[in-house]
Parts: structure tokens; sequence; C-alpha cells
């Protein structure tokens, strides 16, 4: 017979102690309620581990009694894939393994826990010269698990490709509880299997990241930005070209943005005037 709600929280509470858990359905809206608000299922329980093995024992009691378990960073994906969707899952919390572990601008990685803030990851890498070149919207919530697990891109993917690119080995909780440790920190590593490709972008289906290590650039000491208007998506395709060949890899960023978004900002206050210097031939 499947254990109730209460009985799955009393159990968790054994394992990781009281204050990990929160079976009160009523205390659970920070982790349940998602951006789009479309899925609106209540969870078990969700529960905090405070350390990578308090993780383990989570994950080997829910393996023991066939319990489900949705990881989550942050809370900001958009598709729902962080929230419950039976009602009957425990959501597992990864915000308190949120400890920078190293940052190495020698060796051009940093190393840090799934829990750790994107923005704080920014802060960190930044204070010594560096720079980790994933820039997400929501990176002020995003947490680094949910940033890898989702394989997530960002502004700059045009330079530096997405998470995975960016990953250089992670720490994992696998289904049964054992710890896959590959925080490889080796550029030149041609030593069989690399698992972190799989785990990564895997949405916690293949074990829960704990940890990673992370490619960080020298910081540039400055950076344009340039608004274009353009008449096609087959115009700002000619730009693009035009402005890789001129500048190779030093070209960070290019997005094609419909003036439409513009307009929302303006209408809502968002932008106190149109950043562009004039309508885009054929707009209007």
């Amino acid at each position: 017979m499947p254990l109730s709600s209460a009985e799955i929280a009393s159990a968790l509470a054994a394992i990781v102690g009281a204050d990990a858990v929160i079976s009160d359905t009523s205390k659970m809206s920070a982790w349940l309620n998602e951006p789009r608000k479309r899925f609106h299922k209540t969870a078990a329980a969700v529960v905090t581990p405070p350390s990578v093995e308090a993780l383990q024992a989570v994950v080997r009691w829910a393996n023991a009694n066939r319990i489900g378990l949705i990881p989550q960073g942050g809370n900001t994906g958009l598709v729902g894939a962080q929230v419950p969707l039976f009602g009957t899952e425990v959501i597992v919390s990864l915000a308190r393994l949120d400890r920078m572990r190293s940052v190495d601008t020698a060796a051009g990685v940093m190393t840090a826990e799934a829990g750790v803030i994107l923005e704080n990851a920014h802060k960190s890498a930044e204070a010594q010269g560096a720079m980790f070149p994933l820039w997400l919207a929501s990176q002020g919530s995003a947490r680094i698990g949910g940033v890898l697990s989702s394989n997530a891109g960002g502004v700059n993917v045009l330079a530096y490709g997405n998470a995975r690119e960016l990953t250089m080995g992670v720490e994992a909780v696998l289904a049964d509880g054992r710890l896959y440790q590959g925080l490889n920190a080796l550029k030149k590593d041609n030593t069989g299997y690399d698992l972190k490709d799989l785990l990564v972008g895997a949405e916690g289906t293949l074990g829960i990241i704990t940890a990673a290590t992370l490619k960080i650039f020298p910081l540039p000491e400055d950076h344009e930005t340039a608004l274009v208007n353009v008449a096609s998506p087959e115009a700002a395709l000619e730009v693009f070209q035009l402005m890789r060949q001129r500048l190779g890899s030093r070209l960070n960023a290019f997005e094609l943005i419909p003036h439409i978004g513009l307009d929302f900002q303006l209408r809502h206050g968002m932008l106190d005037a149109d950043p562009t210097a004039s309508p885009s031939p054929g707009t209007r």
C-alpha cells in the first residue's frame, strides 16, 4: 500500500530532521507556484537536505519505497518540470547546497554546489577577475543545479555554448543513493565515457546534480552593445554574417527582437523611451 503524505513526511523527518521537511501544504507555495501558473498540484512533502550525504539518504529511502522525487533549483522553469504532476511526489529542493567550493582562475574553473544562485556564481568569479558567461533573465533566483539540468543557454550561447559546453564535470546522487564523483577540472581528458554530458540536460531523470566544475574566462575590460534596425529576419541574418566575419570570436551575442516586445515594455512603463534610433524599414 502506498505511503500517505503524513507517513512520507514522518519518514523524511527521521532521515534529515524535522526542520528540513515541509509537510503543511499552506507553507509550500514557494516550491509549488511555478512562474506560468499552469500547474496546480500539491506535493506529498518538500525536503531541503542540508548536505550531500543527507540527499543520498533521502534518495535511498525513496528508491526503496518507490516514492517519486522532483529535484528543484530556483523554481524558475517555464515548462513545469520542477513541480508535481500527480500530487504524490516529494519535491527535493537543493537550495541549502549553496557553497562555492573553489574558484581557480589559473586553471579557468570554479566549483559550485547545485544550490548556488547563478548571480552569486557570477559575483564569485568576478571577484577573482573572471567571468562565468551564462546570463539569464532569471539569474537572480535560478540555481546552478537547475541551470545544468535544463542545459540552459542564455544570451551568450553564441560565443560560449549552452550549459553543457560550460561544464567540465559534475557530482551527482544516482537513483540508488550512490554518489557519482565526476568533478573533473582537467581540460585534456580522453579517458572513456563522459557521463557529465548525460547528466547535464537530463532534468534530474538520471541523477540529482549536487555540484559542478564550470569553465570561467578572463573578465573583459569593456564591451559594446548596438541596436540595429532591420527590415526582416533575412536582413538580420545578413547583419549577423557580416558581424561574424568582422569580429570573429569577439561577437558574444546576437538577438532578433520584434518591436512588439519593446511596445509592451513602453506601454507598461518598463522603458522610459524607445531605445531604437528609428522604426525599422517597412515595419510601421
